[in-house]
């Protein structure tokens, strides 16, 4: 399911666990195409078949950009930066874990106990090293046409950004 919510802002259902509408991820238009959010592992498939319906060919994709690491929000970003191989944009706490997610994974285990988490969130793969960049306050994300301003807003994670869209002043939390 996708559906227009502002100039150039087209939301996808990720069917977190299967569930609709639990979760989304945002597609920003611009000359380089930006997705803000993945969705868990479980959101690969349902990701994957909403941007390639809407027009975004695998080497058309050229970011991937993440407010916090949660499973919820980015947990299929591994899998997907290998189906739109792009840069990952994450606050700089939050990239070791994109890298190497082993201790974000334990610790979703632990809260939400081994079977839940794998109904939910499904398989989290790590993003290649080099494709990962990471972000502060203040840092300016340039999509051509748009720009994402980058807020340092910790609170609900310590790695957690919101991000505010140029064009529409939407604000992405």
């Amino acid at each position: 399911v996708v559906f227009p919510v502002a100039d150039g802002i087209t939301a996808i259902d990720t069917f977190m666990g299967g569930r609709a509408p639990y979760t989304a991820a945002y597609l920003l238009e611009a000359t380089e195409t930006a997705l803000v959010e993945t969705g868990p592992g479980t959101s690969v498939e349902p990701v994957t078949e909403a941007l390639h319906s809407l027009g975004v060919a695998r080497d058309e994709l050229a970011h991937i950009v993440l407010t916090h690491i949660h499973l919820d929000h980015a947990g299929g970003v591994g899998r997907l930066a290998e189906r739109f191989p792009r840069t990952v944009w994450v606050h700089q706490r939050g990239a070791p874990h994109l890298v190497d997610p082993e201790r974000l994974v334990a610790s979703t285990a632990r809260v939400w106990g081994e079977a839940e988490m794998r109904e939910l969130f499904g398989p989290t793969e790590p993003v290649a090293s080099g494709r990962v960049r990471p972000l502060e306050d203040a840092d300016t994300i340039a999509l051509g046409g748009r720009d994402l301003l980058v807020l340092a807003t910790p609170g609900h994670a310590s790695h957690h950004v919101a991000l505010v869209d140029s064009r529409t002043g939407s604000v992405f939390t």
